[in-house]
């Protein structure tokens, strides 16, 4: 059997690694990326080829690229997943780390999408998965940066269907809400490095009482699951929230407008 080509950004841990394994499974050979080597190197197998990568060097994107086409002489899916969560109030986090956030969660995408589009065209087919969030879709205090982020990514997704879905290129979001993996506790990590005035304590405060119920959330691989799912229709959805109660803030929104949905939230954090 041919094996179609993947190329899974952030592939180390979380949904990247459970897509990662669950795409080797179903008939793909992936090419997980990601920066760090020891987790990689745990799921390399006769079907996974690991290979470190940070998403901010372009060189190194268009190296890797060109490798799977080297070897494999063509690349169906790009699954763009590698991200982070910078939280804190849009006044307390530097600038600095605010445009880290966007060379990661944007233009990180953006990278591995100009380096993979060429051969998509070429070959005249193509998927590619932009692994959003449902803070895509609104927003939330504390959130700010993150947040704007990934309505970045929405919309550079909306733009890009538009022009290559008649070059037989399919563009996809998939937004996860609260899913257990190491995600929160990292966005915990870069919280605590950003000061804050008490003003904004209220605020911090919510965000742990919204966060804590994520070890009893579901796990990655309901969106390994979607992505799977996604790729193998052959009209997939344009976009995808998961799980159920992500689908239903998106949908309460719609229903109740901005205003009435901000202040349920809000509610929920305590502020």
């Amino acid at each position: 059997m041919v094996r179609k080509t993947a190329l899974v950004t952030g592939a180390s841990s979380g949904i990247g690694r459970a897509t990662a394994i669950l795409l080797a499974q179903n008939g793909f050979y992936v090419f997980a990326v990601a920066r760090r080597k020891h987790r990689l190197e745990e799921i390399r197998g006769e079907h996974i080829e690991s290979i470190l990568l940070d998403v901010m060097d372009e060189a190194a994107i268009n190296s890797v690229v060109e490798h799977i086409i080297a070897t494999k002489g063509r690349i169906d899916v790009l699954v763009n997943n590698a991200g982070y969560g910078q939280l804190g109030a849009i006044e307390c986090v530097s600038m600095e780390a605010a445009h880290h956030q966007f060379e990661v969660n944007v233009f990180g995408y953006a990278r591995c999408m100009q380096a993979v589009l060429p051969h998509m065209r070429a070959q005249h087919s193509g998927c590619i998965i932009n692994i959003s969030s449902v803070l895509g879709r609104f927003s939330l205090p504390g959130f700010g940066w993150y947040a704007a982020s990934k309505h970045a990514v929405e919309a550079l997704s909306e733009a890009l269907r538009g022009e290559v879905e008649a070059l037989g290129i399919d563009v996809v979001m998939i937004a996860p809400g609260l899913i257990k993996t190491e995600f929160v506790t990292k966005e915990f990590e870069l919280l605590n490095t950003v000061e804050h005035p008490s003003a904004y304590q209220k605020i911090i405060t919510g965000l742990h009482r919204l966060l804590k119920h994520e070890p009893q959330s579901p796990g990655p691989e309901i969106i390994a699951h979607a992505v799977l799912k996604a790729i193998s229709r052959s009209f997939p959805p344009v976009r995808h929230a998961l799980p159920w109660d992500s689908k239903a803030a998106v949908i309460s929104r719609w229903i109740f407008g901005g205003r009435f949905f901000a202040w349920v939230l809000r509610k929920k954090m305590g502020i």
